[in-house]
């Protein structure tokens, strides 16, 4: 079946912010870092302490609940409900035990969510908030329902009639009108309503609670319940239940099965007109066009960055070999013109070169065997399901933040040298990388014929061979700049080659007892299933039995990438390389191999990597359909491909420079698929009319089996410098051994596939030199470029009209960042794209890329979410984007997204390692466990080693680390400030933590990130990033605060719970530093006396400069401080008053400090940003 029809509806009736919350909206720019009840550029919510944790603003519910339980509660049976503590409890290191068949980096890992143990199981303390959310419902219906009887008793009285404002209340409907707008749901239902794999009734009505497995009428056409997993267990014991708003948002759906439940949901949210299958609406809106595209843009071609040598050559050796080079050039130049120079030296080298090509035996080791590993985890993928994999910063996402989906810059892939080290091999994930352990894996072959482990698979005799790895969409950029294919946009760098080591297929499928002699006349395949769990099920494909037969082929089952155990995102423990052969048939995570009489029929061997003719635009329709089943459009061996490197993308070179210059070196890579040689490389300095020789390099003992060419070649060739100059274009072409030539120009398919053309790169004068006095130059440019969109191919006009269609229609209503941030989670999800404001919650289900590559973006204002929607989306994909539309931001969150984009632009760009210092912003790295100290009951000390002892933490008084555990959904963060080292000669290589433990009890699950940590075997690792906070305190009431230097003679702190920590640092640095004069007065709000943290400490700094006000909400009755909450009183009693020179900083649980303290202290005069900032 094609990919099943999407359909979207927006779940909310959100009027949009009001006029007064849009004039009261702070005029942002990137600042307000420290504005509570925002969320600032480190995704938390300044002044607040782990809300997810500790919640002080439950705690009263949490303990009524205890004491006032009802017998029922008391009576759960035993193991229902799992709190945190429980799901340590059995938890093995198994990654410790054998490091070495583990990928370097491989982290702890929780596999539940936290959502999954806090919020989705029935604990009492989620009743309780549930009917306390029902309450508050119940009460503003109410309140509204009484606005609007006043407003229509002033209607009457001024002569209006009632229900006639359209802006305020929806237009009462005729029963006619009714019927008349439901007609085209009642004819879906009618068309589906039999239809079991018609989205609609995959959908559940009830929100509660699921069918039964068996309930009749609920089952899909395969015959597994809509809640089977992919790999058929209909009752997966471990998988988290859908969260409570998730059910009820997808409750909200209406049944096209039932009219009268359609009418009645349609009251509180409505279908868009977003149900026509896609081959219809291009039907409609392309009406009078042909199918076929007459013509395509002349030379199309693609991208590059910045990189030189090939690295075959030792600096001093380059060197010396250029200085004779020049000497004999100018010799030679007397008597030849470039073109016979370039040629000559070509035919001399490659007659020496190719005669010794050696044969590689594949027990060769990789030459970057010993490189350094990666083990940092990325900051975009923290809140994804991979959050857990190392993942190198200087590969280019092309799909957003997940899944993952990058290539290297083109000059560092080219510049790494001919074999590609693992951070930098381009990544092409379909979904979520599944979590394996070799000692746990195991490979299932011909249906159980053969179940091995891995380290069975280990014990077979291995090869281990380079091979040019690519993807058939590399390059496809270009073809999205002609017209948008369902691809995204590739550069030219979706191709590495790299040794892989492992055992043939061949010898598995022997022992499986496949027979070796397969019958002429019939074809057999033999295919291949990933663990991976995608939206349109398992990744699957086969190949021709036969080939994977012949030991000439290569086909190996991988475990190795350059002579470590395989990357998560390269198919860890075990993955298929079919050598010559697109990355798509090179099945990662391989978990099944079989062999069949027909072809694989899966999702994704059918519906993609395939080259359709170019009349077929859509994914679904008799046409597509038929051409994508079509065996003539599969794609299995890559196809013969060239690229410019050098000059690079956006590479200037000044005329003084080219004065200088007699040659210049234009370089670059080519590659064919099936084992062919690529036999000549060409070059072109005037479109193509006449043609260079380039001279080639291979990696060392490329060849195998006496004629194949597994690898990728590196080719160059030097260029008279003024005929460089006066090129009209740079442009590579390739020939492989059947004497055939790359064509001279694209063909568009809908998949954006194989795209060949020459490459071509341009130059021109730099119209914007970065100086007034610069010197004039060229700048080159790549015909694509992936980061900054500078290349010389522009979008076409069909690719401008589309954009600007999507400028159309939108709903005059307004949101500030503040509403838009709140509606966060997978049951209210809005993202934010172009400034405009979707609700996506009913995409989450059916996305192609599955709800995390949404979820990473929900209520938050980022420029990404724009630039990873326009990067992977057609036409057709926009428009149903546009039927989620809701509204547009406001000018002042329009502007944010604009600062903050400069703003992180401006901080990569300036992220340079500093090699002492050892935390990074962009990244986490682990730290480890080597000590736990109980401090009270309820309260430990924790020590942590980084891993260089001789580098300083890097943290800044009063800022904080982040703290990561990962988790199966995303990463559970919470930040901490430690309470050692405070000043520089405080650093040892170790820092500590006082942690606050919130344990389990019978009403709640507990602290999730205290009960992980308090349970961690000692010797394991966390990870962390930072420094995290733009408050600085430098000393003698000097502090830095988003950059910009304050001075405060007199500091008021008011603290609750956890947030003492920040305010500790503080003190402690005061106290310490004898010429600090600066003047403190603290609030520490705790619930009772064992509650107070750092109570010792804090008690040996009262005196004159510091005086600390304990405020206990549930003292004991030898308690002779203050009784209450935090109010007004209290501040002003305890605190300075607002005046030139002072300020007052909070961090606190929410609820104290947005309802209690910040109120207070605006009425009083303090200011947000000027003299009221949250740690």
């Amino acid at each position: 079946m094609p990919p099943a029809p999407s359909r979207t509806a927006v779940t909310t009736n959100h009027p949009g912010s009001t006029q007064q919350e849009i004039d009261d909206e702070p005029d942002w720019g990137f600042g307000h870092n420290h504005r509570i009840g925002y969320v600032n550029s480190d995704d938390r919510y300044p002044g607040f302490t782990h809300s997810n944790d500790e919640n002080n603003e439950d705690y009263e519910e949490v303990k009524e609940a205890i004491e006032g339980s009802v017998a029922d509660e008391q009576k759960k049976h035993e193991g229902e409900l799992i709190n945190f503590r429980e799901v340590m409890q059995d938890k093995t290191d198994i990654h410790l035990q054998r490091e070495e068949v583990h990928p370097p980096g491989f982290r702890f890992y929780v596999n539940v969510t936290e959502d999954w143990v806090k919020k989705e199981q029935p604990w009492p303390a989620n009743k309780k908030a549930e009917e306390k959310k029902k309450k508050q419902k119940e009460a503003e219906g109410k309140e509204k329902k009484g606005d609007k009887k006043d407003q229509q008793a002033d209607d009457g009285k001024q002569g209006k009639p009632q229900g006639d404002d359209k802006k305020q209340d929806a237009p009462q409907k005729t029963q006619a009108e009714e019927k008349k707008q439901d007609t085209p749901q009642d004819k879906d239902a009618e068309q589906h309503g039999n239809d079991k794999n018609s989205p609609q009734n995959k959908r559940k009505d009830d929100k509660t609670s699921a069918p039964p497995a068996n309930t009749q009428g609920q089952q899909q056409s395969d015959g597994k319940s809509p809640n089977a997993s992919p790999s058929g267990n209909q009752n997966e014991p471990d998988k988290p239940k859908k969260s409570q708003a998730a059910s009820d948002a997808q409750a909200k759906l209406p049944s096209t099965t039932d009219e009268k439940h359609t009418k009645q949901r349609g009251q509180s949210h409505y279908w868009r007109n977003g149900d026509t299958d896609e081959s219809d609406w291009r039907r409609k809106n392309d009406e009078g066009r042909p199918k076929h595209n007459a013509a395509f843009r002349r030379s199309q071609s693609q991208d590059s960055d910045e990189g030189y040598q090939s690295g075959d050559k030792s600096d001093s050796d380059q060197s010396k070999d250029e200085e004779e080079h020049k000497t004999e050039y100018q010799k030679l130049r007397e008597k030849y013109s470039p073109e016979e120079i370039a040629l000559l030296r070509h035919l001399q080298n490659e007659a020496k070169y190719a005669t010794n090509l050696e044969q590689n035996d594949g027990k060769q080791v990789s030459p970057v065997a010993n490189s350094e590993q990666l083990i940092e985890i990325d900051v975009n993928d923290q809140f994804t399901p991979d959050n857990w994999i190392p993942r190198s910063t200087q590969l280019t996402r092309l799909t957003g933040k997940h899944p993952m989906n990058a290539e290297p810059p083109l000059t560092k892939l080219f510049a790494a040298g001919l074999i590609t080290p693992n951070e930098l091999h381009y990544v092409r994930n379909h979904g979520a990388v599944p979590r394996l352990y070799w000692e746990t894996h195991t490979l299932d072959v011909e249906n159980g014929q053969l179940v091995l482990t891995m380290d069975e698979i280990a014990s077979y005799p291995s090869v281990n061979i380079a091979v040019a790895l690519g993807c058939d969409g590399n390059r496809r950029g270009e073809v999205n700049l002609v017209k948008k294919s369902k691809g995204f946009s590739w550069g030219a760098s979706a191709i590495s080659c790299a040794y892989w080591k492992g055992t043939l297929l061949r010898d598995l499928l022997l022992d499986a007892g496949v027979d070796s002699k397969i019958e002429s006349s019939k074809r057999r395949w033999v295919n291949f299933e990933g663990a991976d769990e995608l939206t349109d099920g398992k990744y699957a494909t086969c190949i021709p039995l036969e080939y994977a037969l012949d030991p000439s082929n290569d086909v190996i089952i991988a475990y190795e990438m350059n002579n470590v155990k395989l990357p998560a995102d390269h198919g860890y423990p075990i993955r298929i390389i079919i050598p010559g052969w697109v990355g798509g048939r090179c099945v990662k995570w391989l978990s099944k191999i079989w062999t069949s009489d027909e072809e694989n029929t899966s999702h994704y061997h059918i519906w993609d990597n395939r080259v359709l003719p170019s009349f077929v635009t859509e994914k679904d329709g008799p046409f597509a359909e038929t051409m994508f089943k079509h065996p003539s459009t599969v794609c299995n061996e890559q196809n013969l491909n060239s690229v410019i490197v050098k000059p690079a993308q956006g590479e200037k070179l000044t005329f003084k420079d080219a004065a200088g210059m007699d040659t210049y070196r234009v370089e670059g890579y080519a590659y064919d698929g099936g084992g062919h040689e690529i036999q000549r490389i060409e070059f072109s300095l005037d479109e193509g009319k006449t043609w260079l020789y380039c001279t080639r390099r291979f990696p060392d003992k490329p060849v195998r089996h006496g004629s194949k060419y597994w690898t990728w070649l590196h080719w160059y060739i030097d260029v008279d410098i003024g005929h460089l100059l006066q090129a009209s274009s740079l442009t590579v072409r390739a020939m492989n051994v059947f004497k055939n030539f790359q064509p001279e120009n694209l063909t568009w398919n809908v998949m954006g596939m194989m795209n060949n053309c020459w490459y071509k790169v341009k130059h021109d004068l730099d119209s914007h030199p970065s100086k007034s006095n610069a010197e004039a130059a060229i700048i080159f440019r790549h015909p694509v470029d992936p980061v900054n969109s500078e290349g010389w191919m522009k979008p076409s006009l069909e690719v401008q009209l589309n954009a600007a269609k999507a400028d159309t229609g939108v709903p005059d209503k307004q949101f500030t960042r503040q509403e838009i941030e709140k509606h966060n989670n997978d049951g209210d999800c809005w993202i934010v794209v172009n400034s405009k404001v979707y609700d996506a919650t009913s995409v989450l289900d059916w996305h192609p890329g599955g709800k995390a590559s949404i979820l990473g973006y929900a209520g938050k204002l980022t420029a990404e979410t724009t630039s990873s929607f326009e990067s992977i989306h057609d036409d057709y994909a926009t428009q149903k984007l546009s039927e989620c539309i809701i509204g547009k931001l406001t000018d002042k969150g329009a502007n944010f997204i604009k600062e903050q984009a400069k703003h992180q632009a401006e901080e990569r760009a300036n992220s340079s390692k500093n090699n002492d210092v050892f935390l990074r912003k962009q990244t986490w790295q682990p730290v480890k466990l080597i000590n736990r100290k109980k401090i009270s009951e309820d309260t430990a000390s924790y020590t942590f080693e980084l891993p260089d002892k001789n580098k300083r933490l890097g943290l800044e008084t009063c800022q904080h680390i982040q703290f990561g555990v990962h988790m199966k959904d995303k990463m559970l963060i919470r930040s901490y400030t430690p309470t050692r080292p405070i000043l520089s000669n405080d650093e040892d290589g170790t820092f500590e933590l006082v942690v606050k433990i919130y344990y389990p009890n019978d009403q709640q699950p507990g602290g999730a990130f205290s009960s992980i940590i308090d349970t961690m075997p000692l010797g394991e690792s966390v990870d962390v990033r930072g420094p995290t906070g733009e408050i600085k305190y430098l000393g003698n009431g000097k502090f830095e605060i988003e950059g910009e230097e304050r001075k405060f003679d007199k500091v008021s702190l008011i603290l609750g719970g956890s947030g003492i920590t920040p305010g500790y640092q503080l003190l402690e640095r005061v106290m310490r530093e004898k010429d600090d004069k600066t003047q403190v007065r603290v609030v520490d709000a705790n619930k009772s006396e064992k509650d107070i943290l750092l109570k010792d400490e804090l008690e040996k700094m009262q005196g004159d400069q510091i005086k600390i006000t304990h405020v206990l909400s549930h003292p004991t009755d030898q308690w002779k401080g203050i009784k209450g909450h935090v109010n007004e009183d209290i501040i002003k009693k305890s605190c300075f008053a607002p005046e030139n020179g002072v300020a007052v900083f909070l961090c606190g649980p929410p609820a104290m400090i947005q309802k209690a303290a910040l109120p207070a202290l605006k009425e009083w005069g303090y200011e947000e940003d000027v003299n009221c900032f949250g740690f």
